[in-house]
């Protein structure tokens, strides 16, 4: 199964001196991709994607881990046990 990388994120209030809202990233999922490669509109865990954005990491294979160098403490544990039969030497 292919899959898309895509990050949720967590909107932060403003800090109070113009800075406008931060973003940061709440969680980290994998979307399964439809037969033309496309993500799609839910992710692995039954969240829907349309506000989430994609990132630039694809799996190279089964012995690489689906998440992106760094971002292991932000996983989606439902998307991570989803793939787990897939991608075995992800770490949990």
């Amino acid at each position: 199964m292919a899959i898309t990388v895509i990050r949720e994120l967590d909107e932060s209030p403003s800090d109070g001196l113009g800075q406008g809202e931060m973003l940061s990233v709440k969680a980290v999922h994998a979307v399964p991709d439809d037969t033309d490669g496309h993500p799609g509109e839910e992710t692995l865990c039954g969240k829907p994607t349309a506000d989430m954005e994609r990132l630039r990491y694809q799996p190279a294979s089964a012995d690489t881990s689906w998440l992106p160098p760094g971002m292991i403490p932000l996983k989606c544990r439902w998307c991570t046990d989803a793939l787990q039969p897939l991608y075995a030497s992800d770490p949990h």
